[in-house]
């Protein structure tokens, strides 16, 4: 699996846990978005566009594994429309601040895409990193759910309780002196 693959199996993953979460979750979803109209119509919607990215998601992943290159390329410039309607509701008035979360995730998606993508580079699968950056994503997400509840001390403490065991977990599973022998 190359970069470009690579990029595409996260932001489909990304995709994926956004969709699931508002199906089993919407109200966690609405908070975290900063969407505080929970009327019947708001919810339906919600649950819809989930449902939608959950199948976006396994787009993305089907494209990552198959390597499908043309819908990498195809999936920068979309994504990057979609960072600029996503940034443009926000001064108007129609999204809240928090909506900058899901437009700056669009766009990071679609540079780190378009640079695999340039680069053209092989991904090397190290069991020991994947763990590590899987963990410290958890802990980034939990981190960010857990500051409105919890103010900064409890969403340091989920971020450092989480990435903390991880790494260790990581270690522990996969010495990494042990993978650089093999």
């Amino acid at each position: 699996m190359d970069i470009a693959a690579l990029t595409m199996l996260v932001f489909g993953i990304m995709i994926v846990g956004s969709g699931l979460t508002g199906l089993f979750a919407p109200q966690l979803l609405l908070t975290v978005l900063g969407i505080t109209d929970t009327g019947s119509a708001t919810l339906l919607f919600l649950m819809a566009t989930s449902q939608a990215s959950l199948a976006m998601g396994l787009y993305y992943i089907l494209a990552s594994v198959n390597e499908t290159r043309i819908f990498f390329q195809w999936s920068v410039p979309l994504r990057i429309i979609n960072f600029i309607v996503f940034a443009a509701i926000i001064p108007l008035g129609i999204a809240p601040m928090q909506w900058l979360l899901v437009a700056g995730l669009e766009l990071a998606g679609a540079s780190a895409t378009a640079i695999a993508l340039a680069s053209k580079s092989d991904f090397i699968y190290n069991p020991f990193d994947v763990l590590r950056i899987a963990s410290l994503t958890l802990a980034l997400v939990a981190g960010i759910l857990a500051f409105k509840p919890f103010g900064i001390y409890g969403s340091a403490s989920a971020f450092l309780l989480i990435s903390s065991a991880g790494m260790i977990y990581a270690y522990h599973r996969f010495n990494p002196v042990q993978i650089g022998e093999q």
